[in-house]
């Protein structure tokens, strides 16, 4: 039930969290009677502007899609006449796709293979096995450098090399050579100055991508009573903070949050002495399950890598990739 917002679609940021939050109450995956966060929490969670949020949720309540009550909240409302009827535009839009859904189908093509050609069209994807090149991604603890890495290269055309942060510096003070196998660094944003301040003298571009916390998280957090205690817990130190700082940004003033890291068992136990609600990664749930009281509400949140970041980064790798090419083509004509 994540929402997903792409900055760099030709879709202004409003119509794609309209039409998503207008798919998921149309799917039943958010019933009548849900409440949502508020807009000052999701503009915070997805990092928009809140006069957006706001704008989303005043159509969807002209549409009958949401319901505000004042003093309670924003809630789906219960449909009209029994079930939420798509808006026209919507429901032409629909028929369309149906069409050539049949038209695919009576051609032979499935359903997963009409989707990846609209996918591909609508987004001017370059080929499907385009030049791989290499990057170089950094980050700060062990876990998520594992984990984004995994992630860079089984969605793009990418042979991904690892530095944690300190081995960054070190070994680019002792042989900054060693940056000319690469065609760009990455990281997250959270360390995106950092990186660009190190390698400033460097001829490399530095690329910062978003990592993204489930909107399924944010929802129950809202819920929780005033007052809750909340724990938040990573592997390492430095996720844990990032997590906090997630959830601090939505603006959420019912909770308190305490903060733990699985490096330090102690750090848990005292976080568990107080918090009956836990945010934390696959990786140190175990760890936090056999060690929490019973009845302690565990809610695993591992992040993943923006999707719009993602297809910026195709893109940007489609044109170096192209660039690559033209220069090798130039040195064989000489």
């Amino acid at each position: 039930m994540d929402l997903q917002v792409n900055r760099q679609s030709q879709l202004p940021i409003h119509v794609q969290l309209q039409a998503q939050l207008t798919h998921l109450i149309q799917a039943g995956q958010l019933p009548p009677g849900t409440q949502l966060p508020t807009v000052r929490q999701l503009a915070g969670f997805l990092r928009i502007n809140r006069n957006t949020a706001a704008r989303v949720f005043a159509d969807m309540g002209r549409e009958g899609y949401l319901t505000c009550e004042k003093g309670r909240g924003t809630f789906v409302a219960q449909p009209r006449g029994g079930s939420h009827a798509p808006p026209p535009r919507m429901t032409t839009l629909a028929k369309v796709v149906d069409d050539a859904l049949d038209r695919a189908a009576r051609l032979g093509f499935g359903g997963a293979e009409f989707a990846a050609a609209l996918y591909t069209r609508a987004h001017a994807a370059p080929p499907l096995e385009p030049r791989k090149l290499r990057a170089l991604f950094t980050e700060c603890n062990r876990p998520q450098l594992r984990r984004f890495s995994q992630e860079l290269e089984e969605t793009l055309p990418l042979d991904v090399d690892t530095l944690l942060l300190p081995d960054l510096e070190r070994t680019y003070r002792r042989a900054p050579r060693f940056l000319n196998r690469y065609a760009l660094v990455i990281t997250t944003f959270w360390h995106i100055h950092e990186v660009q301040k190190l390698l400033r003298k460097a001829d490399i571009e530095v690329v910062g991508l978003m990592a993204e916390a489930s909107l399924e998280t944010l929802m129950r957090l809202t819920a929780l009573p005033e007052g809750t205690k909340v724990g938040v817990a990573c592997n390492e130190w430095t996720g844990s903070q990032n997590v906090k700082l997630s959830v601090e940004n939505a603006g959420l003033k019912n909770i308190q949050l305490i903060m733990g890291c699985g490096a330090e068992p102690a750090s848990l136990r005292r976080m568990l002495k107080e918090a009956r609600v836990v945010v934390c990664s696959g990786l140190v749930a175990a760890k936090i399950r056999a060690m929490a009281p019973k009845g302690t509400e565990i809610i695993v949140d591992d992040r993943t890598l923006d999707k719009g970041g993602l297809e910026m980064l195709r893109q940007r790798l489609a044109q170096l990739a192209a660039g690559k090419a033209a220069r090798g083509g130039r040195r064989g004509q000489r």
